[in-house]
């Protein structure tokens, strides 16, 4: 690649000093924006591919591309994709290239194979020194790199300010002994295979600060641990070291801008740089990207719990898989120190419309966002009530673990409603969400906590105008706030998207208090009490203000005849029954692992039982207590029938459970109640109901 560096007919751009380095004839007119195009993109199911894509399709061009994984990840506005795994395939995909007017490759997920066969298939040998012609394109094509300033990670230059400028691109020096030193090769050879004198292609490169935004690439590790909760972060070294940075759509609006028009030169200048403009103080004064201290830690305050993020001075070399691969590209991001300055074409507000000028630090929360929606992680928020001893705390706990999500806890009326409600505004609750256990909470506590009063303006035609306004003007320092107009609105940014009630009659309530507290009668009857009052009365209740005030639906889970398990799974349907947010939970193959090692576990208690079986049938034949043995076998087995009927009503899928189990006395009941028509139909089902469960203990339907 090296070698390849100065063809004959080659045209130098200028040098930072202005004169060029070597001579040659002046290329052809400059032409205007082409008003549609065809753009091959390579890999265009990748981070940088997909936005790229997105922003190069604004108008009315035509995408085609290739594939870095499958063609079903593909935008779907790719026309068409591309291969090359055989022949035909890879001289179709030649013809794609040679019709399009322009060409755009990315090194992040690119090697020297892809570049070498998209310079042949512009008819230019890139293995020849120097590179020769292959006969003549039918068209003008603009040939687009996109790089990293990774390739200029120990690049000095001389200005006074320190800044490095996109004119400075002849001294750029990679870190020795890293892939960006061939990335730098792979630049040399695009810019000398074209840019030629009587050459139809124009070469361009665009080189990124580190890559953020659209859900991360290089800085994915850090978000995904501050989401997590994880308190892993640290800064490498002293901390200090300058990152440019820039978000990934302004990095694809200034390989638009210059992939796209036909006035850029490349005798000027073939090389862009693309990097965020942060604001400076005093103004005027040199624009400096953040150290990697502000970067890390801003990413921490702003998504999890705020924690001193540690220095260290060295850090675990990265494996060889793609986790360590992930962790080797941000420890070179981290250790980059480098102030540029950004192209002019994204400092003319004209041309540039920028996503994130300011950086990543000014715009987190955006980021953060973004982040969260392009990783499927949502933010579940969920509410749990019902009544004392129905199992809402374990409810909640159980919630809480499975998802991964903070759980709160209301008191009642004595709850203080201002700090739970900066407890629910929290980082954390923002945007992984919280599980709120509501005890025995009532409608006056819940809207206590999820409305707040707004005032409200006079409508246009209320104004009063002339003496009348000027009378309002003289007494309105003595007005009572009680003559405002004041509503009350929902405060939707800690709103449940869940709401979950416990139900169960008293009697089974006062059973698990008193099994669960030590006989504690009244502690139980003030804590129905309080329920009771809460939440008992005609539309006063939990559930009626989300229902009536909040138009939220609520989740009722009866609680008789159901253990944790089956509480939690009928929560879990419910909570993911518009699809299962990603959230970082355990993937099929984890889950599958968890019911492998249920089923060993199954099968060392049966195995267990079994040897107990034959120690107690030696020692009683040895003992010569046989009836003692009977006893205790014919009671162990009751246990082992016992739990493979449990396990095997586990096993049945909820609608086939209900169908079996459920649905035959239930519809025997309601043709009772039709038939009837008894004054409380509800407690003539619930007697039709308990009769069938008299005469079939079991509970299976013969």
């Amino acid at each position: 690649l090296k070698a390849a560096a100065s063809p004959p007919g080659f045209r130098w751009p200028v040098s930072p000093t202005g004169a060029g380095e070597r001579g040659g004839a002046a290329r052809r007119p400059a032409l205007a924006p082409w008003p549609s195009m065809r753009i091959f993109i390579h890999n265009v199911d990748t981070h940088l591919g997909r936005v790229l894509v997105e922003e190069l399709k604004k108008g009315k061009h035509r995408v085609f591309g290739t594939v870095l994984t499958s063609a079903d990840s593909a935008p779907a506005v790719v026309k068409r994709i591309s291969y090359r795994n055989d022949p035909k395939k890879s001289k179709k995909m030649i013809d794609t290239i040679q019709s399009c007017s322009l060409v755009v490759i990315d090194l992040f997920n690119s090697n020297l194979e892809d570049l070498h066969f998209a310079i042949k298939a512009l008819k230019v040998d890139p293995t020849s020194n120097p590179p020769k012609s292959m006969g003549e394109l039918e068209k003008d094509v603009t040939f687009l790199l996109v790089s990293s300033a990774m390739v200029w990670a120990h690049t000095k230059v001389e200005h006074e300010d320190g800044v490095i400028r996109e004119t400075d691109y002849l001294q750029r020096t990679p870190k020795p002994g890293s892939r960006y030193e061939q990335w730098k090769d792979m630049e040399n050879l695009v810019l000398s295979c074209f840019n030629r004198e009587e050459s139809r292609v124009k070469a361009l490169v665009v080189a990124g600060g580190v890559l953020y935004g659209e859900g991360e690439d290089a800085l994915t590790p850090l978000f995904k641990d501050a989401w997590c909760g994880k308190q892993e972060h640290v800064v490498i070294g002293n901390g200090k070291n300058r990152i440019p940075t820039v978000h990934v759509r302004d990095l694809a609006r200034l390989a638009k801008l210059v992939g796209s028009d036909a006035a850029v030169d490349p005798n000027e200048t073939p090389y862009f740089l693309a990097v965020d403009q942060p604001v400076t103080e005093p103004e005027g004064s040199v624009s400096l990207p953040p150290t990697q201290a502000e970067l890390v830690q801003g990413i921490v305050d702003e998504i999890c719990d705020p924690y001193e993020v540690p220095l260290v001075q060295e850090v675990a070399p990265a494996g060889d898989d793609e986790a360590g691969a992930e962790l080797r590209s941000l420890q070179e991001a981290l250790t980059l120190d480098l102030v540029m300055a950004p192209s002019q074409r994204m400092l003319d507000p004209e041309l540039m419309e920028w996503c994130c000028r300011e950086g990543l630090l000014k715009n987190m929360r955006k980021i953060a966002g973004e982040f969260c929606k392009e990783r499927k992680l949502r933010a579940m928020r969920v509410l749990i009530g019902g009544p004392p001893a129905s199992g809402k705390s374990t409810l909640a706990q159980n919630v809480s673990e499975h998802f991964r999500i903070p759980q709160h806890d209301m008191s009642g009326g004595d709850f203080d409603k201002n700090k739970m409600v900066d407890t629910l505004s929290s980082r954390v609750c923002r945007y992984r969400g919280f599980v709120l256990d509501a005890g025995l909470s009532g409608l006056d506590e819940v809207e206590q906590l999820f409305r707040y009063e707004l005032e409200v303006p006079p409508a246009e035609g209320e104004e009063k105008t002339g003496e009348a306004a000027d009378e309002a003007e003289e007494n309105e320092e003595g007005r009572s706030r009680s003559s405002a107009q004041v509503t009350k609105a929902l405060n939707e940014d800690i709103m449940p998207s869940f709401v979950i009630v416990t139900q169960a009659p008293q009697g089974l309530c006062h059973g698990r208090w008193l099994q669960s507290r030590g006989g504690d009668e009244e502690g139980f009857t003030q804590a129905w009490e309080r329920y009771k009052k809460n939440n008992l009365s005609d539309n006063h209740s939990l559930a009626a203000f989300f229902q009536e005030m909040c138009k939220t639906s609520v989740f009722c889970i009866p609680v008789a005849g159901k253990d944790e398990e089956d509480m939690f799974e009928s929560t879990r349907i419910y909570m993911e029954r518009e699809g299962r947010p990603f959230n970082y939970l355990p993937t099929g193959d984890e889950i599958a692992q968890q019911i492998l090692a249920r089923m060993e576990d199954r099968e060392k208690r049966a195995a267990e039982s079994r040897e107990l079986e034959e120690s107690a049938r030696g020692e009683a034949g040895a003992t010569g207590q046989q009836g003692e043995l009977q006893r205790q076998l014919r009671r162990l087995q009751i246990i082992e029938q016992y739990e493979k009927e449990q396990e095997k009503l586990r096993e049945l899928p909820l609608r086939e459970y209900l169908m079996q189990y459920m649905i035959p006395s239930l519809t025997e009941g309601l043709i009772e109640v039709c038939k009837v028509l008894p004054e409380n139909p509800a407690e003539y089902l619930a007697n039709v109901l308990e009769e069938r469960a008299a005469e079939n203990p079991s509970g299976t339907e013969t």
